[in-house]
């Protein structure tokens, strides 16, 4: 696969482009994602068995999601390239096994909690508003928590820096980091950031209202995942369709690549 370290400014209007293909990406590949969704499922009800009796800040747990989130969406990514291209799978499963990864996914989480911690102490003076409510222990409340930090870690580390993780493994945290923040910065980060505010918004909204047990918010978290990889894809791979569905190989890769 031809791809580049330059990132380019993609053509408007970008949002609405990538949250179709998005959705084509998952609704083309259920058992995928599904599995994806019922893992998360599971470590939500798992989280509130073990939390019961317990009072937990919710500031731990939205630490927690600062912490995972970039190791969650570089996996989500890894299987978005999979529904994307079936022969790109398990090429692309084995930045997985190197710890090389994972150190640099939980550098990446440490350094966003670190820097929260920063902004509210160091910096401001003032007590984080989370920090004096409780994680909730209800069904989806550990997942809403994660889910809220999307608009923090896309700040702080740009909407690409987990395709980034995962398709260019051998830089450094920060150097992948300043090349997902360069593409953002190409491509108007501060509407992108807006754009995600009204999408966890309108789908928030509802879920509220829908007694889903926390698996509506599992699929919220995977569906933002897979947008990462499609922006990913567009800006450094020139690519703004979907490959067509289970019909995708090499060749066509090349093809395009050279198109």
């Amino acid at each position: 696969m031809t791809a580049t370290l330059e990132p380019r400014e993609v053509e408007k209007p970008l949002w609405m482009r990538w949250l179709r293909m998005s959705w084509q990406l998952f609704v083309r590949s259920p058992v995928r994602f599904g599995i994806l969704v019922a893992l998360l499922g599971w470590a939500d009800t798992s989280a509130v068995n073990l939390s019961h009796g317990f009072v937990i800040p919710r500031i731990w747990v939205a630490r927690l999601g600062m912490l995972l989130l970039p190791a969650l969406f570089a996996i989500v990514s890894a299987v978005a390239r999979g529904a994307d291209d079936v022969g790109q799978t398990w090429v692309v499963l084995r930045v997985f096994v190197h710890l090389r990864f994972w150190v640099k996914a939980l550098v990446a989480g440490a350094a966003m909690v670190a820097f929260e911690w920063l902004v509210f102490h160091a910096l401001l003076f003032v007590p984080d508003p989370f920090a004096k409510t409780m994680y909730s222990q209800k069904p989806g409340a550990l997942l809403a928590s994660f889910a809220a930090q999307t608009i923090f870690i896309n700040w702080v580390l740009g909407i690409c820096y987990a395709p980034l993780m995962v398709f260019w493994s051998e830089l450094s945290f920060t150097e992948t980091r300043k090349l997902s923040l360069s593409a953002a910065k190409v491509n108007n980060n501060k509407l992108q950031i807006t754009n995600l505010i009204v999408v966890l918004v309108l789908v928030s909204i509802p879920l509220e209202l829908i007694p889903s047990y926390g698996m509506t918010e599992a699929a919220m978290l995977v569906f933002i995942g897979i947008l990462s990889y499609v922006a990913y894809r567009d800006i450094f791979e020139r690519r703004d369709e979907n490959f067509p569905a289970k019909v995708a190989t090499r060749s066509a890769i090349a093809a395009n690549s050279c198109a």
